[in-house]
Order: C-alpha cells, then sequence, then structure tokens
C-alpha cells in the first residue's frame, strides 16, 4: 500500500513561535469576551482547532474559498449562495485569506438551519431502532468510503467533534443542535427565540 501522505504532508507544517502563540492566546480571550453568550470558550477552541487544520503554514490564515468544505466536513449542508454572500462581505477584494475572528464571524452568519432538514434524516437511515444513537466506527467507514469521501484529517476533524460514549456511540442530534442553535450574534435584532409553532 503506498504511504499515508497526508501525515507526511502533516509533518512538515512550521511549529508555531512562542509570539505566535502568545498572540493566539491574547486573540482567544478578545473572542471569548467578544461572543460571550454567543459561544463556548469550549466551542472557540474547538472552532479553532479546525481552524487550524486548513492553515497548513501555521499563519493564522487559510484560504476563504475553503469555507464551504470545512463547513460540509462539519456536517452542514449550507447554501452556495449563503457562502458566497458571507464571503463578499469577510472578504470583499478577494484576497483568499481568512482570520481566525472573521471564520468565526463568517460560521455564525451563514444559515446551517437546512441541516436539521436534510442531513439528520440521512443519519436517520442508518438509526433502524430509532435510539438516536450511532456507531461511530460505521459511521465513518462510510462517511470515508461512499459519495463525497472524507479524507483522512477531514475525517479526524468530525470525529474530534462528537461526543462518544464509553460503547463508541455519538447522538447525531445533539451533534447537530451544537452547530445549528447557537444564538445569533446581537446585529441583527430578532427578538427572542420563536418558539412557537404554527398549529
Amino acid at each position: 500500500m503506498p504511504p499515508k501522505r497526508d501525515k507526511e504532508h502533516a509533518a512538515k507544517k512550521p511549529v508555531k513561535t512562542e509570539r505566535q502563540k502568545k498572540a493566539e492566546a491574547e486573540m482567544m480571550k478578545t473572542l471569548i469576551t467578544q461572543y460571550n453568550g454567543v459561544l463556548t470558550s469550549n466551542e472557540l477552541k474547538a472552532m479553532k482547532e479546525v481552524f487550524d487544520t486548513y492553515d497548513t503554514k501555521n499563519q493564522g490564515i487559510i484560504k476563504t474559498s475553503l469555507l464551504g468544505k470545512i463547513l460540509r466536513t462539519l456536517g452542514f449542508n449550507p447554501l452556495e449562495s449563503d457562502i458566497q454572500r458571507v464571503t463578499k462581505e469577510i472578504d470583499p477584494k478577494n484576497t483568499d485569506q481568512l482570520k481566525f475572528p472573521e471564520y468565526v464571524n463568517a460560521f455564525l452568519n451563514i444559515p446551517t438551519s437546512v441541516t436539521d432538514k436534510d442531513i439528520i434524516p440521512a443519519f436517520q437511515v442508518f438509526d433502524t431502532e430509532k435510539s438516536g444513537l450511532l456507531e461511530v466506527d460505521g459511521m465513518m467507514k462510510y462517511l470515508t468510503n461512499i459519495g463525497e469521501q472524507l479524507n483522512e484529517i477531514e475525517a479526524k476533524t468530525f470525529k474530534d467533534n462528537l461526543n462518544i460514549d464509553e460503547q463508541g456511540l455519538f447522538n447525531y442530534n445533539d451533534f447537530f443542535l451544537k452547530f445549528t442553535e447557537p444564538p445569533k450574534p446581537k446585529k441583527k435584532k430578532k427578538g427572542k427565540k420563536k418558539k412557537k409553532k404554527s398549529k
């Protein structure tokens, strides 16, 4: 079998300098304060881990054009029109460079509610007992071998965002709710969450 090039490529990634680490720590403190009540510190840290996966040169920058791919890797199904709209807002000069604070802003401004309608039913196909739980190993085999396959790094990123129990199961509803139900940023005034449903 040929060697796994993903690992070889990852090994060439430059090590972060102490200055970079300090700058990132300060940035995270600022973001945790800025998004208090919108995202928890753990959610921001998880987002940073995903961001770092795509920051291949450890320069604190990823390609703006990767935004859609990253969201889909995390299990979302955003509309291409929403990705294009937000891309123009965060990268008006079309530099194809995205820093982490802009990435967080983009993440919160791309509607992901379609995930509940389109993706969860797809997972329910595998959930024959309708328990809301799926076996991680079986799901990973499916994601890496069928359809729009995930590569090794993408699969690891997906798995790292799951809450896996002792039996190797994860609740797919909780996974999607974690990402699809953060309160919206206070820029847009929509009032309280609409809990009333038409009868």
